[in-house]
């Protein structure tokens, strides 16, 4: 039997020890971000929602899921697009 040690093993502390599986970390990291960034930290509503789909996508390309990659990434854009015409209307 050997003991593991890691100070800083996070894939330890949220998967097997908090939360319990892969996605179920992915949305209490989603859930612990929106609260931090928004509602302590007084950052709108809309952007603490992107950074989250941001982290999304991020977590859906290491984990290889393609299909949603194309859509969170379409939407991300089309998100972004829009706010550049916006941005550059006013």
């Amino acid at each position: 039997m050997s003991v593991t040690i890691a100070a800083l093993d996070f894939w330890t502390l949220f998967v097997n020890g908090v939360f319990g599986g892969f996605w179920m970390t992915v949305v209490g990291l989603m859930l612990l971000m929106f609260i931090i960034m928004g509602v302590l930290g007084r950052i709108s509503i809309y952007s603490v929602t992107w950074y989250c789909i941001m982290f999304l996508l991020a977590m859906t390309l290491g984990y290889g899921f393609v299909t949603l990659n194309v859509f969170i990434t379409l939407a991300l854009l089309i998100a972004f697009f829009f706010s550049w015409r916006r941005y550059f209307d006013n």
